[in-house]
């Protein structure tokens, strides 16, 4: 399978994010004295603002993609809570929106420091910028990742029956916990068995960390992962197709055969180029 279609108003791309919002969340992130649910709405609102600036053109944004950025956790009894994150005018519209609605309707506009790589070092540097919000943070309860992974079956299995012929949905789940709901891994390969014609879905995960380690991306074996948990969600993920691998390895990624689409201990910049890295291929523009 290819990976190769290109997206199109005809041929939408989707990316579907699921977000831990334990208790958790509210510990710091990894060298850092920011907390992690903070560092992770402030990454997808430059994410979702990135992919608005790419999708617009002469006439508006072009209605070429489906978004979707669902938080889980549970409440006081310990039951599931899975709702999208977006907000304002888009809260209750559904699991999936177009990103020319999620560019028309943020929820507001915050001045803040924004973190981007410079064209020509590739570092992050820091800009102030006007700065839209879509998802604001949150941390309550437990992880219910074996529920939200089964929704993520029930919501992308309708969207490829209406998208045959469309790039495969990419999924980056991001988490700092371990699922509390049961065993993820027969979830995640349910989900990682839906296929477009293009291509089986990608199932991305991102493990955020409270230890000050360096971070690295797209292991190709669990050998070197340090816990249980790690290597959970390598064998969650899915391995790099060659597209996705090339683009990698392109930007300076030291990658072996059969890197996974995971990152462990990811602090901020880590993150915001493992949503870049995982989500470009299948990204206009």
């Amino acid at each position: 399978m290819s990976y190769t279609q290109e997206i199109s108003r005809a041929r939408k791309a989707c990316f579907l994010f699921l977000l831990d919002q334990s208790f958790s969340m509210e510990e710091p992130l990894g060298n850092s004295d920011k907390l992690k649910k903070d560092e992770l709405a402030t990454a997808l609102n430059a994410w979702l603002q990135n992919m608005t600036i790419r999708a617009s053109g002469d006439t508006g944004i072009k209605d070429w993609m489906d978004v979707g950025v669902l938080g889980y956790r549970t409440d006081e009894q310990g039951n599931p809570i899975l709702e999208s994150a977006l907000q304002g005018a888009l809260a209750g519209r559904g699991d999936l929106v177009s990103i020319k609605d999620i560019g028309e309707n943020p929820l507001r506009i915050d001045q803040k420091q924004q973190q981007l790589p410079d064209e020509d070092t590739g570092e992050m540097i820091s800009i102030a910028a006007e700065m839209p919000v879509w998802v604001d943070s949150k941390a309550q309860g437990g992880t219910p990742m074996c529920n939200v992974l089964h929704h993520t079956y029930e919501v992308l299995e309708g969207w490829i029956k209406d998208h045959q012929s469309s790039f495969p949905p990419i999924v980056i789940n991001i988490t700092d916990g371990e699922s509390q709901d049961g065993d993820p891994i027969p979830y995640a390969d349910a989900v990682k068995d839906l296929a477009t014609e293009d291509g089986n879905v990608l199932l991305f995960n991102c493990h955020l960390s409270m230890t000050a380690a360096d971070p690295f991306m797209f292991p190709a074996s669990n050998e070197i992962l340090p816990d249980d948990l790690a290597r959970v969600l390598f064998d969650m993920s899915s391995v790099l197709p060659e597209t996705i691998f090339n683009r990698a390895v392109a930007e300076g990624f030291e990658l072996k055969p059969n890197a996974r689409g995971m990152a462990f201990n990811a602090d901020m910049v880590a993150l915001l180029k493992f949503l870049d890295m995982g989500t470009r291929a299948a990204a206009p523009g």
